[in-house]
């Protein structure tokens, strides 16, 4: 199926096609006769696969390069103006959509307060928005499909989640094959946290750890896990779950969110959701110093369990946490790694602004589909 700009759509690429996009993407733009070597293929299935690419949008040629003997070799790159996918995050009192690129860089970034969203209005708001996008001219594109990042756990098949309460619309909804027939578009469902530990490796400065973990400080608080080029879910797609540490007695002082507007409204804030916290956070507040030693202990102890159990080069510190909030959480975090034996992750905070989870949730389709 041809789309009006002569592009693939959907993007059904054979595992040689993709092998190559994900050297190029890797590489950047790289002579052509290089790509036989990066891959282990035949130079003429090089040949023949670049050439076919090209002509169906997903690559350009740039000039000849010589590289050794013979006649130079046309440079080859991702031609990032056909293609884009859509990242969807949905958090309990908002909801983040944008718009990637073939390459994964953002072209939009949207925010809308959708409290207590349902699904129906999530997805008029993004059908609404690609008819927006269009009219101003970057979405134009065939779109490879939509990633959704969800808070909470899975509860059995990959895309039933268990989100908190005031998401309880979304509960036991399969989101793929929901967000696939409703959009018409393929569709792949992730954690949230997990999602954002996908955009910090891609788009943050996780890129040269083999594996990190990904701090999400939203309503709850959960990581994600990056490991070996892949997003690592376990066995059920659970993996980094860290609240299941905690004993029922335990809950109320891990390091959600949720719990520090529980004890600033306690103080007099009078704050009404997450959103409303990271958007007028003040770390001089009343009761902001109390609540970081009231979590201290079960920071450290997800810490600690993440370093014993996934052994991470980094943990990155982020979520809906406003920038001063991730500071003062990780000089919380100092003094967690207590056995001098064994190597200690690098604690950094993630200089991706606010809650990533929808870039992460962008690149889904492209890691399933094309690279």
């Amino acid at each position: 199926m041809q789309s009006e700009r002569g592009v693939d759509a959907p993007c059904l690429l054979t595992a040689s096609e993709r092998k190559i996009m994900a050297t190029i993407k890797q590489s950047g733009p790289i002579a052509r006769s290089e790509i036989t070597h990066e891959t282990e293929l035949a130079q003429q299935t090089v040949h023949r696969i670049v050439d076919s690419l090209e002509q169906r949008g997903y690559l350009q040629f740039g000039d000849a390069v010589i590289t050794g003997r013979g006649k130079p070799s046309p440079t080859v790159a991702l031609h990032t103006d056909n293609f884009a996918s859509i990242g969807l995050s949905i958090s309990t009192d908002h909801v983040r959509l944008c718009l990637l690129d073939l390459s994964g860089n953002p072209l939009a970034q949207e925010t809308e307060l959708l409290a207590a969203s349902r699904p129906e209005q999530v997805v008029k708001l993004v059908r609404d928005k690609i008819g927006c996008w269009r009219d101003q001219g970057i979405g134009n594109r065939s779109i490879v499909g939509i990633g959704i990042s969800m808070q909470g756990f899975r509860t059995g098949p990959d895309d039933l989640f268990q989100p908190p309460d005031l998401l309880s619309a979304w509960q036991a909804l399969p989101l793929e094959s929901y967000l696939s027939k409703e959009l018409e578009i393929p569709a792949f469902a992730e954690n949230n946290a997990t999602a954002s530990a996908v955009a910090e490796y891609f788009l943050g400065a996780g890129k040269n750890c083999n594996t990190l973990t990904y701090l999400s400080f939203n309503h709850g608080f959960g990581a994600g896990i990056y490991s070996n080029n892949r997003p690592f879910l376990g066995g059920h797609g659970n993996a980094g779950e860290i609240g299941a540490l905690y004993l029922s007695n335990e809950l109320d002082r891990r390091p959600a969110l949720s719990e520090l507007i529980r004890t600033l409204n306690a103080k007099g804030q009078n704050l009404s959701c997450v959103m409303d916290l990271t958007s007028r956070f003040d770390a001089k507040w009343p009761g902001v110093a109390e609540w970081l030693e009231e979590v201290k202990p079960q920071l450290q102890l997800a810490l600690r369990a993440l370093q014993a159990t996934v052994d991470p080069e980094a943990i990155f510190f982020g979520g809906e946490a406003p920038d001063d909030l991730r500071h003062l959480l990780m000089e919380a975090a100092q003094g967690a790694f207590r056995d001098q034996r064994l190597p200690r992750p690098a604690l950094i905070v993630s200089a991706l602004p606010g809650d990533p989870a929808h870039l992460g949730a962008g690149l889904l389709p492209l890691r399933e589909l094309i690279f």
